[in-house]
């Protein structure tokens, strides 16, 4: 336009908005086997699973025979997928109880961002963020630099970046999530010494 001269740097993009958690979560976990989204497959574990990474309960998965009804012995047979608002509905399940874990172990869960949390929820489906307590710690120190780089020192990264599996893939968006929220967060505070804060006394200098 008029104005900006050929060395005028360009304008910065504006931010990208956070995806919604059950995006940023399906393009890890996906929604079954290439070409069969829906249908039940083993995952890397051998276990039963379906939609976006739902392990079946042994015996009798209630959750899910809630939401598929009459159809419930067709699909876990393998015989019939669920449809895209089925694996919807059951993924709002799985993740209402992996956030309340993520609340129960993080303070201040509901004041972080929404793609930190986003990217911590993605842990908890995983397993390899809350079988992390030195992550955690870290995290609830408002330390998330240092979060970031302890998340990644785990053998499941290593063997996965190594076999060059999605595992790694997933572990490094995350952290690199944990590691752009520390870039900006103030560092944290040291607490006052107990006494000077219910006396008033004047510290020594």
């Amino acid at each position: 336009g008029a104005g900006i001269g050929p060395d005028s740097p360009p304008a910065p993009p504006p931010p990208k908005p956070p995806l919604p958690l059950y995006e940023y979560i399906v393009q890890s976990e996906g929604t079954g086997e290439k070409n069969r989204p829906g249908y039940v497959y083993r995952d890397h574990k051998g276990n039963p699973t379906i939609g976006v990474g739902h392990k079946l309960t042994p015996g009798f998965d209630s959750v899910l025979k809630g939401i598929v009804g009459k159809d419930y012995n067709a699909v876990i047979s393998g015989q019939q997928p669920l449809t895209d608002d089925q694996m919807r509905q059951l993924f709002n399940h799985d993740a209402q109880s992996k956030t309340a874990s993520a609340r129960s172990k993080i303070k201040d869960f509901d004041k972080l961002p929404t793609d930190v949390q986003n990217a911590i929820i993605d842990g908890f489906f995983r397993g390899d963020l809350s079988a992390s307590p030195k992550t955690l710690k870290l995290m609830n120190q408002g330390n998330f630099l240092a979060a970031a780089k302890e998340y990644l020192r785990h053998d499941e990264y290593e063997a996965a970046k190594a076999a060059g599996t999605g595992v790694a893939v997933r572990m490094k968006r995350n952290a690199d999530v944990f590691e752009a929220h520390g870039t900006w967060l103030p560092p944290p505070a040291s607490p006052k010494p107990r006494q000077a804060q219910v006396l008033g006394d004047q510290l020594p200098p």
